[in-house]
């Protein structure tokens, strides 16, 4: 069962990095876990088009009561923030 949790964070993990690439239109090496999304030039409207983009790349819908901006601190943050929106 771990490793099915693992597998789905590293999917969650990999979209957010390639969701944030089509947003910024760049792609950034180097992006980890621990990358401030605001080092990388996310600013409030890039959010919106970030949340758009996830919910496309992984098919998820986010339930807009549930954001806080805590969740876009890093990389990690928003992928265990996507991670629990899926997990229902």
């Amino acid at each position: 069962m771990t490793e099915i949790v693992e597998s789905v964070r590293e999917q969650v993990v990999a979209g957010v990095i390639t969701a944030l690439g089509v947003v910024l239109e760049e792609e950034i090496p180097d992006l980890a876990e621990d990358t401030r999304l605001a080092d990388v030039g996310l600013d409030s409207t890039g959010v919106l088009e970030l949340l758009m983009q996830l919910e496309e790349t992984l098919g998820v819908e986010f339930d807009t009561d549930n954001l806080e901006m805590s969740h876009f601190e890093s990389v990690r943050s928003l992928a265990g923030f996507v991670s629990a929106e899926m997990a229902g």
